[in-house]
């Protein structure tokens, strides 16, 4: 018995070192994904208006069950245009971007701590919602956002060589194209004819994810907020992933 007793304790120590620390790289976009996309109220007609914007993303990436966290900057510049009537809006839009991937901490001697990767994407959106639209509100109670993202550069290339490094410590989900959805509501509080500020939530998901490659979820979800004036809206979002990858975007948005 104490036999028995004393091989299920090295057992159930054996399995908490095979549980131990493990990392999981993903595409550089996945945690910032939505780009802001302004809206003009309603007030007294059926309008559409075309939307140009920039703005930087800071994230970061949990690694080794919260040990530390990689970090990555995107700068993006997106267009988009926008048509406001009684109970709806509907956009399009297009945009690109520029991110750099940092690895806080080395791995064997497949990653160096410290190491730099750039990315680059090119995305697409298009989405409507349904809206109650009173004298000082817009509910935007219900809407749905389609995206694709394609990304590519050194740092896609990294994590191509590391999936190939079959290394059990690694989850890589080599995501090099993503085809996103959310669904979102919004609420715009108008100040004047042309000024007024929004809050939303949102959350999604990829639907062409590589289930080979990360058999777990990749919803993602988030808030934003923006205060227009006049022809420039100011704007932030929160977004935060699976695994802890997070991200906060700031941006300016100019009506033209």
């Amino acid at each position: 018995m104490k036999l028995i007793i004393k091989l299920l304790f090295f057992l159930f120590l054996a399995s908490l070192v095979s549980c131990g620390p493990h990392r999981v790289y993903t595409t550089g976009s996945y945690g910032s994904l939505k780009t802001y996309t302004e809206k003009q109220h309603y007030v007294d007609k059926k309008t559409t208006q075309t939307y140009i914007s920039a703005d930087v993303s800071l994230g970061t990436h949990m690694q080794d069950d919260e040990a530390f966290n990689d970090t990555k900057t995107i700068v993006s510049l997106n267009a988009h245009r926008n048509t406001t009537g009684k109970f709806y809006n509907y956009y399009y839009g297009l945009g690109a971007s520029l991110g750099a991937y940092k690895f806080k901490i080395g791995y064997s001697d497949l990653i160096k701590t410290d190491e730099k990767k750039s990315f680059y994407n090119i995305n697409l959106k298009t989405g409507a919602n349904i809206t109650y639209s009173r004298p000082k509100i817009d509910y935007r109670f219900i809407g749905v956002e389609f995206a694709y993202i394609n990304e590519f550069g050194p740092y896609q290339d990294k994590l191509t060589k590391l999936l190939k490094a079959n290394d059990n410590g690694l989850t890589i989900v080599n995501q090099k194209s993503m085809f996103t959805y959310h669904l979102y509501s919004e609420y715009a509080f108008k100040i004047s004819a042309e000024d007024a500020f929004t809050i939303g939530f949102y959350f999604g998901d990829i639907m062409n994810l590589k289930k080979k490659q990360y058999s777990g979820d990749v919803w993602y979800s988030g808030l934003s907020l923006g205060l227009r004036v006049r022809d420039y809206t100011v704007h932030i979002l929160f977004e935060s992933g699976e695994n802890q990858i997070n991200s906060t975007k700031l941006g300016l948005t100019y009506r033209l």
